[in-house]
């Protein structure tokens, strides 16, 4: 993934670090990085775009930490980037009360997106960077709705029998809900709803919509967070990608909501293999970053606050201080090593759940029934809870989660515990991580999968 002409040596696939200082967790981010293998394959005159996990208006770890995304901006203006971008497009709900279908930009004063990023605090703090490197021409924080999103097609289609074809294919989802099975038991009754991806040309074409910006940038850098997640389960590097599509195919791809994914049932296991339970979109995350993989160059979290029920935008209880960062070379590595993480927190940590947990909504009824019940007039919110067992049970492989699976189809990083190596920081560095934090995530992170994966004869 390295540009032309120079090739770095990199010995690990992914970096962590310990810090419990607020004011340090900018020098812990850039030691992660370093330790991962810094930014040799940023050249001067390149741009980079950062893309941060900005799903609302909330602030870390509801949204990407400020300091990461600052800091990943000096070390990129350090090394001579002629432009740094940092971009995102919130979630729909946000979203779909304007223009939601061109994605037509509507100014820096408007915009949902350019507001978030400065209640979040990612707007000033990055811009503050700029202005100590007297840079401020050379940062631009934006959504992606100003320069508008590409059609992209995909040259394979969906196989109904595999998950060899395309997922983000109008075919592939007829057939995930024809039959679907419910959270909540029995089968679903939907409806398949079209996008307008397809309806502009008249026919059904593998794809989606891509931001022009993807396009224009020579380097992509994923700002994730460590969160549950009260639809998805979890939310990391991979989900982040989720916040790179045009509004409408979101909302395409959101019909498949509560409903079991059917991977594995015709090769022997059985019907309530914890797996199940997660939803049919989590097939189609990874297929988000396959336009512009060959950009993607480092995944970074600020860890030092994780959310461990409910999520993404609100919890019933206060964040762990797991008090980490780390860096990954590709978005495998990233989600494998921050579900270890996040496991840390779920089953060890003395601010954890110790194990303790209670089921997401199982569907629309039970999640609008939960809102109701918890609704305390006047001023009282609802306030989403649930943790997926899987998360606390000490046995289940991270390799094994659906978007982890089939993003390891897709070739998309490390595919195999055997060739997953990660670097401690030293023990006589500042930022040094506890040996009991460096033996937990170890074994968690290396733990080998129980499923096979969906790959074509060879």
């Amino acid at each position: 993934m390295e540009p032309s002409g120079k090739r770095v040596e990199i010995n690990c696939n992914a970096a962590i670090a310990e810090n419990a200082d607020p004011s340090r967790t900018g020098d812990a981010i850039r030691r992660v990085v370093e330790l991962a293998g810094g930014m040799e394959w940023l050249e001067p005159g390149q741009t980079v775009l950062i893309k941060p996990s900005l799903n609302s208006a909330g602030q870390f770890p509801f949204t990407a930490s400020p300091i990461s995304c600052s800091e990943l901006v000096r070390m990129c203006l350090e090394r001579g980037a002629a432009k740094v971008y940092v971009a995102d497009e919130m979630g729909f709900e946000h979203t779909m009360t304007k223009h939601w279908k061109t994605g037509k930009f509507a100014g820096f004063d408007k915009d949902h997106t350019i507001k978030s990023f400065k209640k979040a605090g990612i707007y000033e703090t990055v811009r503050s960077i700029g202005d100590e490197l007297d840079a401020r021409d050379r940062i631009h924080i934006t959504t992606f709705r100003e320069e508008g999103w590409r059609r992209h097609e995909f040259t394979a289609g969906a196989d109904e029998s595999s998950s060899n074809g395309s997922t983000l294919y109008n075919k592939w989802v007829r057939w995930q809900l024809k039959g679907a099975d419910k959270y909540a038991g029995g089968k679903a009754r939907r409806r398949y709803m079209p996008r307008l991806f397809d309806q502009k040309f008249k026919k059904s074409t593998p794809g989606f919509y891509v931001p022009n910006l993807l396009d224009k940038a020579d380097h992509i850098i994923n700002v994730f967070r460590l969160s549950t997640h009260v639809w998805s389960h979890y939310t990391m590097a991979i989900k982040n990608w989720v916040g790179i599509m045009r509004p409408d195919d979101r909302v395409w791809m959101h019909q498949l909501n509560y409903l079991k994914n059917r991977r594995h049932i015709k090769n022997g296991l059985a019907e309530d293999d914890p797996i199940r339970n997660e939803p049919l979109y989590h097939e189609q995350l990874a297929d988000l970053h396959l336009p512009h993989i060959e950009k993607e160059r480092l995944c970074v979290a600020d860890a030092s606050q994780i959310i461990l029920t409910g999520g993404p935008d609100d919890t019933d209880r206060p964040f762990c201080q797991a008090n980490l960062v780390l860096a990954a070379r590709d978005i495998i590595t990233a989600d494998v090593v921050g579900l270890a993480v996040l496991r840390y927190g779920m089953l060890k940590a003395s601010d954890g759940l110790h194990g303790r947990y209670e089921p997401q909504p199982a569907g629309w009824l039970d999640a609008f029934s939960g809102v109701i019940k918890d609704l305390k007039w006047p001023e009282g919110k609802h306030v989403f809870r649930g943790t997926d067992a899987k998360l606390c049970d000490p046995e289940f492989s991270n390799w094994d989660w659906v978007a982890i699976q089939r993003a390891r189809e897709l070739r998309l990083g490390v595919m195999h515990p055997d060739d997953l190596q990660i670097v401690f920081d030293e023990k006589d560095s500042p930022f040094a991580v506890s040996s009991v934090k460096r033996d937990w995530i170890t074994k968690d992170a290396l733990r080998p999968p129980k499923c096979r994966l969906n790959l074509p004869e060879l």
